[in-house]
């Protein structure tokens, strides 16, 4: 049986278009990914800072602190309510005596990003 030239190039050419589109499938995969963890890193960086603002203005407030959440939109600019908002910063105060700790936690929706916790002596 012979077969004829055109028929393995036909051959051929399907098994490199098969190998191509799943390296491209792959690559896709890959950038999807690396959109993702970029997405995430920016989002902690954010996170962070915000965090961080909020417990420095908690140490440097002489007076009590009361409980609060301010709301962020998609840019991580402050938003009037919830229903806009996309993360959300949570600041839960405790006092023990002299000692003030303050509980800091920064969402994204429901998802939680970041804690940090301080603690102010007022004596």
């Amino acid at each position: 049986m012979k077969i004829s030239k055109s028929a393995i190039f036909l051959f051929e050419l399907m098994i490199v278009i098969l190998i191509f589109v799943a390296s491209a499938a792959v690559c896709i995969n890959l950038f999807v990914k690396a959109f993702e963890f970029s997405t995430d890193s920016e989002d902690l960086t954010k996170a962070v800072l915000k965090a961080e603002s909020a417990v420095e203005s908690f140490k440097a407030t002489p007076e009590d602190v009361k409980e609060s959440t301010i709301y962020y939109d998609k840019d991580w600019n402050e938003t009037d309510g919830e229903k806009k908002a996309r993360y959300s910063l949570s600041i839960v105060p405790e006092k023990d005596g002299d000692l003030y700790t303050c509980h800091v936690i920064a969402y994204r929706n429901t998802k939680t990003l970041y804690e940090l916790t301080a603690k102010r002596c007022i004596s």
